[in-house]
């Protein structure tokens, strides 16, 4: 019932069958928001207390963050801290200024202090390495028997993938 009809148009039966509709209507709705006003005293579904995956749980509340004021902890201009330096390096490099940025004078080993030192570390490239086995027959020209070479040890013919691809 969209709209209500004109009153004074409806008979004293048409009223009556109405107000009992309305009143069926106003039931259900009283019954609805008693469930629903219930629900609202109840603990909502969680992890701990349902059937819901973890993942769906609640995260916790945590404070605002207040707005930073320049580098982060812990950051820009820190001592320490990153990977240490090898004690052994493969090969050093030592890079000095010959002259002066600015003005173009030449720089002693004396005017110069250690700046900053890092290892810089490259991986070698990871090659496979191949071993082609070629086994021979030898043909007899005394008997005509055929010999065939003797297989190496850890060359065995199967797998082309040796022992030392599982350590």
């Amino acid at each position: 019932m969209p709209q209500l009809p004109d009153l004074n148009h409806l008979s004293h039966a048409e009223k009556d069958a109405l107000i009992r509709a309305l009143w069926a209507q106003v039931q259900s709705l009283t019954a609805r928001v008693a469930a629903l006003e219930a629900r609202l005293g109840e603990p909502s579904k969680s992890p701990d207390n349902s059937s819901l995956p973890p993942s769906k749980g609640q995260k916790p509340n945590k404070p605002e963050n207040a707005r930073r004021v320049g580098p982060r902890p812990g950051s820009l201009g820190r001592k320490g801290g990153g990977r240490p330096l090898a004690c052994d390096p493969d090969e050093t490099v030592t890079a000095k200024p010959v002259a002066c940025a600015y003005c173009k004078a030449v720089l002693t080993d004396a005017d110069q202090v250690l700046h900053g030192r890092y290892d810089k570390i490259d991986l070698p490239v990871v090659r496979p390495m191949v071993t082609r086995v070629e086994r021979y027959a030898g043909h007899c020209a005394c008997c005509g028997g055929v010999t065939l070479a003797a297989i190496p040890a850890g060359l065995e013919d199967g797998s082309p993938f040796s022992v030392h691809m599982w350590r």
